[in-house]
């Protein structure tokens, strides 16, 4: 198979099915640890949030320590692989291991989001989703009727923003995927682990595609009733696909968290 060499690791392509096995491997780490792992991830969340309510600095902080926070799962992962509990401690393992690097791929991360965040609130406008965000539970009631074209309009260009944001922050992505791996568990200097990162997820792109259908079907079902709910003007669904989504966006983010760790250790052999 092809393989792309950096200065200390190698990276190899592997077949696309492997994308579907990267899953069945996360699922398989994290055997007897899946609700702490969830209560870890729950924690990310809830801490990049509440950084990111901060004025003014709050989406620069938040971003900063997304990828130390994310390297805590990432040590936490590769614990279980050699049969170590998982603990609440792995929380912050990122701030204890390789943190000036850490930072650096934070710091870049954060520039770069910050970035594309006020990109995307241009093209929607934030006032709009705001307007309509707090329309929705009076619409759901039974209120006045929803204003459609407006709806239309202001998800049409929801859905622009979303799309130039990704195509802009997919590079990005692409290269801090294995760089968190890479700079906690290697070593690596953050930039020779960007670049190194990029090139590895660029020569397996077939391999993340399959590994990205599963989560988008599972999410494109799960927001079908909130989208009816809204057409249709109806609490119960209102109410039962809210959760639903909350729960969907959790566990997607805890698959992609430990996803990140299978996938790395199936793109990086350590030849164990």
């Amino acid at each position: 198979m092809p393989t792309r060499a950096g200065p200390v690791v190698a990276a190899r392509s592997v077949p696309a099915g492997r994308g579907w096995q990267w899953i069945v491997d996360a699922w398989t780490l994290t055997a007897g640890y899946r609700p702490v792992f969830l209560g870890l991830t729950a924690a990310v969340v809830a801490l990049a949030g509440v950084a990111d309510m901060v004025p003014l600095i709050g989406p620069f902080a938040a971003a900063l320590m997304t990828p130390i926070l994310i390297a805590g799962l990432v040590i936490g992962s590769d614990a279980l692989r050699r049969g170590e509990p998982l603990t609440v401690e792995h929380l912050f393992a990122g701030f204890k291991q390789q943190t000036p690097k850490l930072l650096a791929l934070g710091v870049g991360f954060a520039v770069a989001s910050v970035l594309f965040a006020a990109i995307g609130d241009w093209i929607v406008g934030p006032e709009d989703i705001g307007t309509l965000i707090e329309s929705l539970p009076n619409i759901l009631l039974g209120g006045a009727a929803p204003d459609l074209l407006h709806i239309q309009d202001v998800l049409v260009r929801s859905l622009l923003a979303t799309l130039v944001v990704l195509t802009l922050s997919l590079p990005l992505f692409m290269a801090l995927w294995f760089a968190i791996p890479l700079v906690t568990l290697r070593g690596l200097d953050a930039l020779p682990a960007m670049k190194l990162g990029f090139m590895a997820s660029a020569d397996n792109t077939l391999p993340f595609l399959v590994w990205s259908v599963p989560p988008l079907v599972l999410t494109i079902v799960i927001l079908a009733p909130f989208m009816v709910g809204i057409a249709t003007r109806s609490v119960l669904l209102g109410l039962l696909a809210v959760p639903l989504l909350l729960i969907d966006f959790l566990l997607l983010a805890a698959l992609t968290f430990v996803s990140i760790y299978t996938s790395y250790r199936d793109v990086f052999p350590l030849g164990e």
